[in-house]
C-alpha cells in the first residue's frame, strides 16, 4: 500500500499546479480525517489515551514528522524520483541506530547484513548514475530521512500507548496542522487539490497511506525488536520500483532492476533470521 501510495505522489507532484507545502498540509490531515472516518465506520469511536505522561514525545513526533513531509515533497518536486529513493533509503539505517542508542534494540550480525542488502537492492533499482555531487534535492532528501529515521525511533514508545489507528490519527493530523499554522499563506492553496483532476487521486493517496501507516505501526507493537521492523519496511523502495515498471510502465534498466529485487529479497530473508 505504501509503495503504490508513493507512485500516486510522483503521480500528483508532477502536475504544475501542486506545491510541496500545501500538498503536505493536505496530505497529512486528509489521512487523519480519511483514516478517523473509518474507525467510526468500523468501530464506531476513536479512543486516545492520556497524553500527559508522553507530551514531550508527542511534540517531538509533531516536529520531526512536520520537517520531514516538508522536506520530502520539496525534494519530489525539484529531484528524479529514483535519486531520492535512494537517498532516501538511508531512514532505515537512522532508525535502526535510533533504536540501537535509546531503545537498546539492534540487529544480530547476520541481520545488519540483511539490512544492507535490502537498502543495497533499493540503492541497485533506483540509482540511475552515479556522481557525488549533491544538489539542494538531494539534501533535501538526506535531511528527510535523518528526520524521518528519529521520527521512527519515536513512534516505538508512542505505539504502547495507542492503538494503531488513533495514533495515526494523531501523528497525521499534528503535523499537518503545525505545518499549516507556520505557514499560513499556504493554506489557500489547498483549493488546488479539491478540484476534479486532483480530489479522487488525493483521496486515494490518503486512503492507502493511511492504511500502509496503520499496519506498520500495528507491527511496532507486535514485534519484540523494532529494528527489524525498520529494515523489512525499507524492502518498500523495491516494491515501489516494480510496481512502477508493471503500472507505469518504467521498463528501462529491467535487468538491473530485477537483480536489486533478488539482492532485497534476500536481504528481507536475512532480516528475519
Amino acid at each position: 500500500m505504501y509503495s503504490i501510495s508513493v507512485l500516486l505522489q510522483r503521480i500528483l507532484l508532477k502536475d504544475e499546479e501542486s506545491e510541496p507545502v500545501s500538498f503536505s498540509i493536505f496530505f497529512q490531515i486528509g489521512v487523519a480525517i480519511i483514516t478517523c472516518i473509518l474507525v467510526l465506520l468500523v468501530k464506531g469511536k476513536v479512543t486516545m489515551p492520556n497524553l500527559t505522561d508522553i507530551s514531550w514525545n508527542i511534540l517531538l513526533m509533531t516536529a520531526l514528522y512536520a520537517l520531514s513531509n516538508i522536506f520530502i515533497f520539496k525534494s519530489l518536486k525539484v529531484t528524479e524520483a529514483s535519486r531520492f529513493t535512494v537517498i532516501f533509503s538511508s531512514k532505515t539505517l537512522f532508525a535502526v541506530l535510533g533504536a540501537s542508542l535509546f531503545l537498546r534494540e539492534s540487529l544480530s550480525p547476520i541481520q545488519w547484513f540483511g539490512a544492507i542488502l535490502i537498502i543495497s537492492g533499493v540503492i541497485v533499482v533506483s540509482l540511475k548514475d552515479i556522481h557525488l555531487k549533491l544538489g539542494k534535492g538531494d539534501l533535501l532528501a538526506f535531511s528527510a530521512a535523518i528526520l524521518f529515521g528519529l521520527a521512527n525511533t519515536n513512534d516505538r514508545v508512542l505505539v504502547k500507548f495507542f492503538d494503531p489507528y488513533s495514533y495515526v490519527i494523531l501523528g497525521f493530523f499534528l503535523p499537518g496542522l503545525l505545518i499549516a499554522v507556520l505557514n499560513p499563506s499556504k493554506i489557500s492553496k489547498l483549493k488546488i487539490y479539491f478540484k476534479k483532476s486532483f480530489i479522487f487521486k488525493m483521496v486515494l493517496l490518503c486512503t492507502l497511506y493511511g492504511l500502509s501507516a496503520v499496519a506498520f505501526f500495528a507491527a511496532l507493537q507486535a514485534t519484540p525488536n523494532s529494528s527489524q521492523a525498520f529494515a523489512i519496511n525499507a524492502f518498500s523502495g523495491v516494491l515501489t520500483v516494480i510496481l512502477s515498471i508493471i503500472l507505469l510502465k518504467e521498463r528501462d534498466h529491467i535487468s538491473r532492476k530485477i537483480a536489486g529485487a533478488i539482492l532485497s529479497l534476500a536481504g528481507l530473508l536475512l532480516v528475519n533470521k
